[in-house]
């Protein structure tokens, strides 16, 4: 381990074209059709957020003059520097006796964003971008702000994705695939808006975090939001497989960007409906409602986003837009704290509409008792802190609001209502397979209570017929553009 990055300045030696390659060949060794493979980053001994981050030092310490190839060797040998970089905050949070949390937390929001299977990313924001109802209408807002229709840039990367994966590359003709990615490049419009210059890239790197290398090496990457970087009349693609997250989540944050009233609109209106149409389509679900307005005395009321019935049990979703702000990759302890209160309000807001069923305020399907009554908040995308201090903040939190909190709420609250991003949620529910016995198991488990995640993917439930019916279609498209 080391705590110095001065060895990024031998990267200068280097041409742009050798090192950005050596990124896009390791790239494609880890890609699939469907997903960046772990297995494959491991056999390889590389990683995703490794590849990223010398990519994006590439271009800081570029020079234009450089003459000099990449080898194998260099790259192998800078790649394990990168590797075995021992930021300052991680030995602060050791002597603090908080290393494990805040390297879970810092390792997930670089590592999970590219984890997982592309398809149900893509549907989601599908979803989210051709959304239409009496009051927001995403379809016009996205082709108004980004000139063209979702549709063309799902296409485009699902195709980028598949043709630049190893996988993709063994089985399919040379030929065929460079006529598919000729066609797909031809949307010049398309290509633009996932496309920067290398010296914009630079810009908009020091726009973020200054000149402080330390920062860029945890921080969000520009090529994130476009992974096409260009130079003269070349084009790089050193990360193929963030085409999925630039058509995605970065182009989410790109149209709202200081619209604070079309995020709040797309939260309510959207992402509840979107929760609302998946889980109502789970074979197991027998009652499903979305929002109830209710009274308690005079003041109206509103119970969470979506109440699902489940084998005898009843599931209170509360859907939250939440996503990590750039200060919590700084290991910014004011920005941590805040999230964690965030999260610790979240759960209470869903302990209280459980309250309020118990009181009688409101009514579902039938009565439950409230070990039966599970709670998840969904967001949108995880701050990853530690669940355990959110769960400490919750006591805290109540017992300043009213009387001390009983040992008996306690564990309640700890192993009843979770917070979970809403892919884990899609990893169970687009596959049409049901968290509930998850929950249940983790109940007489204290030791799974903080956990990140529940359940895993299955293949034998089949797929919910609104994901099934997306899938087929795209793929229906995709073989078009392949005959």
């Amino acid at each position: 381990m080391h705590s110095s990055l001065d060895f990024l300045k031998a990267l200068e030696r280097f041409t742009l074209e050798s090192k950005l390659l050596a990124c896009q060949k390791y790239s494609s060794r880890i890609m699939t059709c469907s997903m960046v493979d772990m297995e494959k980053a491991y056999t390889e001994n590389i990683m995703p957020w490794e590849i990223e981050a010398f990519s994006a030092y590439s271009i800081v310490y570029n020079n234009d003059d450089a003459i000099e190839e990449l080898d194998k060797d260099t790259f192998a040998s800078m790649i394990t520097l990168i590797r075995n970089y021992w930021h300052e905050g991680l030995s602060d949070a050791e002597n603090n006796g908080v290393y494990h949390e805040t390297f879970m937390m810092i390792s997930a929001l670089q590592q999970f964003p590219v984890q997982g299977l592309i398809l149900p990313k893509l549907f989601r924001y599908h979803y989210f971008f051709t959304f239409e109802n009496d009051k927001l209408d995403m379809k016009k807002v996205f082709a108004d702000k980004m000139g063209v229709n979702y549709e063309r840039l799902e296409k485009f990367a699902f195709i980028v994705f598949m043709c630049f994966s190893k996988e993709a590359q063994d089985k399919s003709p040379q030929q065929l695939l460079k006529d598919v990615l000729t066609k797909a490049f031809g949307d010049s419009n398309v290509l633009k808006l996932i496309t920067i210059e290398k010296d914009e890239y630079r810009n908009q790197l020091s726009a973020l975090y200054g000149e402080n290398l330390v920062d860029q090496y945890y921080g969000l990457k520009v090529q994130y939001i476009y992974p096409f970087i260009s130079d003269g009349n070349m084009i790089y693609v050193p990360s193929p497989y963030l085409i999925i997250n630039a058509v995605t989540e970065s182009m989410l944050n790109r149209i709202t960007f200081q619209d604070d009233k079309l995020r709040r609109a797309f939260g309510k209106e959207v992402i509840e409906s979107y929760l609302y149409r998946i889980i109502s389509q789970l074979d197991t679900v027998t009652w499903v409602s979305q929002e109830i307005e209710y009274k308690v005395g005079k003041k109206k009321k509103l119970t969470s986003d979506v109440i699902a019935a489940e084998s005898g049990k009843i599931v209170f979703y509360d859907s939250k837009a939440m996503s990590p702000s750039l200060k919590i990759r700084k290991f910014d302890e004011d920005e941590i704290k805040k999230d964690i209160e965030i999260y610790a309000g979240d759960i209470i807001q869903i302990y209280h509409q459980i309250e309020n069923f118990m009181s009688g305020y409101f009514t579902l399907d039938k009565k439950y008792e409230r070990d039966d009554i599970y709670g998840i908040v969904v967001v949108l995308e995880d701050v990853a802190v530690s669940r355990k201090k959110v769960y400490e903040k919750v006591i805290s939190l109540l017992n300043a609001e009213t009387s001390l909190v009983s040992e008996e709420t306690t564990r309640y609250i700890c192993s009843h209502i979770k917070i979970l991003p809403l892919r884990q949620i899609e990893v169970m529910v687009l596959q049409n397979t049901s968290l509930v016995p998850s929950l249940v198991f983790q109940v007489d488990n204290p030791e799974c209570w903080y956990d990140y995640t529940y359940g895993n993917s299955t293949v034998e439930n089949g797929l919910i017929p609104i994901y099934e019916e997306y899938v087929n279609d795209l793929k229906t498209k995709i073989s078009s553009e392949m005959t």
